[in-house]
């Protein structure tokens, strides 16, 4: 009788949508795109343009944050190149992947190698873990005056082959600013709605 009434209240809060979603988000990005900044304004949420300097992350880290009536854990693993290694490793039950790209100033060098990573990533051979997992590319920074445009990003970063690899209804890129806390609010919508 007490699994039965189990049974019933767990139909009841999903039928009419009570029951709330988990999902798990994972940051990524290369050093300086704005990951821990960001992770920490959706814990926190800082207002105004208030700037917080936070230390490189140097191990995985998590915090959990409401959105879009998702209660999601995020997990910031860093972007230094020491700790990139780790990704494939803790990528293998995330329910979104946000890949955050520095805007400011379209230094080539650091696009190319944002390129290299997120092709390692999604089209090497870990790649076919993340089959499935919407990859939001978030393009931080887009309040400065010299934020380079999407166009130009998304050549820079190969945009086309990631979607070629991780399928094109799996793949958006979003323009954003963590200070101002614009932008990322679609991107979090997209996820959600794909749990």
């Amino acid at each position: 009788m007490l699994s039965y009434l189990k049974s019933l209240f767990l139909t009841f809060n999903q039928s009419f949508n009570l029951e709330k979603k988990k999902g798990t988000i994972i940051l990524l990005g290369l050093d300086n795109a704005g990951k821990t900044t960001f992770l920490h304004r959706l814990c926190t949420s800082l207002t105004g343009t208030t700037k917080a300097a936070f230390a490189p992350t140097e191990q995985p880290t998590s915090h959990q944050f409401q959105a879009e009536d998702v209660t999601f854990t995020g997990w910031d693993l860093g972007g230094q190149e020491a700790v990139r290694h780790l990704w494939a490793e803790h990528t293998f039950d995330a329910d979104g992947i946000l890949f955050l790209v520095d805007a400011d100033g379209g230094d080539d060098g650091r696009l190319e190698e944002a390129r290299d990573e997120l092709d390692a990533l999604i089209c090497g051979d870990d790649g076919d873990s993340l089959r499935g997992v919407p990859l939001a590319i978030m393009l931080n920074k887009c309040d400065l005056v010299t934020a380079s445009k999407s166009e130009f990003i998304a050549e820079r970063i190969g945009y086309e082959e990631v979607v070629g690899c991780h399928g094109e209804k799996n793949v958006r890129m979003f323009r954003m600013s963590v200070i101002k806390e614009e932008g990322y609010q679609e991107a979090l919508r997209w996820i959600a709605e794909s749990l």
